[in-house]
């Protein structure tokens, strides 16, 4: 973490998001059904869906942050992403009955009405306070890498694009004179959490299935090695996500004349490398092989299968 506050934010955000959202949705529901607004009811069905989040987030946070055990060697962070999926899960069979409510509205014009003005202002605040909760959980999450604080920010942004379709149909509902825009706003906010919740569970998938870290990750590894005297050339780097943190193996080529002491401590030197310049460097494994001066580092290689995750042709000279 960058700043000595984060983790006290990422402990609490939770606690936050789970109150903020909470009255939200009382003051959505209420003032849906006071001021005759399908889309503001559908609106409040996205608070409602952060609240089970922020829970999500209190519970995985606690049990992420846990150290690491004889029988949780890769520690806790994956449950974050079984969270998410659970509540993607939800969030989809909910969306679903939404989405047939808001079609049937729409195609029934005998229940076109148009919503009373106070459903405008309950719409400026929810956007608001959405958009002030998203910057402030996406810094979370940017400085925590936590997954599951991702999704929470994602969700935080959506609500306040859904409050200001709301408010924008309230508008031409009033002065356009277009009362059926109102459940026409509804579909659409139904069909964006369905696109939501489907982003939702893909990022959990792939969380859960341990996905690689990014070629830029990879790329910053690399260069923080090369940059260590000693380093000829990285030979092969494989790098995982384990729940918010990652988990690597890198080959180094040295010097064939190096002693073991001398190699071992350029490997030293490379896994402080790499773990100065990533923030969220759990494990890394750093062997070293010999590697002649101008060798192609490729024919070290020839006759062995490519069955890791990426090949780098690197040398500290290029």
């Amino acid at each position: 973490m960058r700043k000595s506050g984060c983790a006290v934010c990422s402990r609490s955000i939770g606690w936050i998001g789970l109150a903020v959202n909470a009255v939200l949705t009382v003051m959505k529901a209420l003032v849906g059904l006071v001021g005759g607004s399908q889309a503001m009811l559908a609106d409040a069905m996205y608070s409602l869906k952060d609240m089970f989040n922020a829970l999500t987030v209190i519970i995985g946070t606690n049990i992420s942050s846990k150290p690491l055990d004889a029988e949780h060697p890769y520690g806790h962070g994956k449950v974050e992403f079984i969270l998410s999926m659970a509540v993607s899960v939800i969030f989809l069979g909910l969306t679903g009955y939404l989405l047939i409510h808001a079609v049937t509205i729409l195609l029934n014009e005998d229940m076109h009405r148009t919503p009373h003005m106070i459903v405008l202002w309950a719409a400026l605040i929810s956007v608001g306070v959405n958009v002030g909760m998203y910057f402030y959980a996406r810094c979370v999450a940017t400085e925590t890498n936590s997954p599951i604080i991702k999704t929470m920010a994602k969700h935080h942004h959506g609500d306040a694009t859904a409050s200001g379709a709301v408010a924008l149909g309230i508008i031409g509902a009033h002065y356009l004179k277009m009362p059926w825009i109102d459940p026409a706003i509804a579909l659409w906010e139904t069909i964006d959490l369905l696109i939501l919740g489907k982003a939702i569970f893909m990022d959990s998938y792939k969380g859960l299935m341990d996905h690689t870290a990014s070629d830029g990750e990879r790329g910053r590894m690399v260069d923080a090695a090369l940059a260590v005297p000693g380093v000829r050339g990285v030979l092969r780097l494989r790098a995982r996500y384990v729940g918010q943190d990652v988990w690597g193996d890198m080959i180094i080529g040295v010097d064939p004349e190096a002693s073991i002491d001398q190699a071992h401590e350029i490997c030293e030197a490379v896994r402080a490398a790499v773990c100065r310049r990533m923030r969220r460097i759990a494990s890394l494994h750093v062997s070293a092989e010999p590697l002649e001066e101008g060798a192609n580092p490729a024919t070290q290689f020839s006759d062995e299968p490519l069955n890791f995750d990426e090949v780098m042709l690197a040398k500290a000279d290029t």
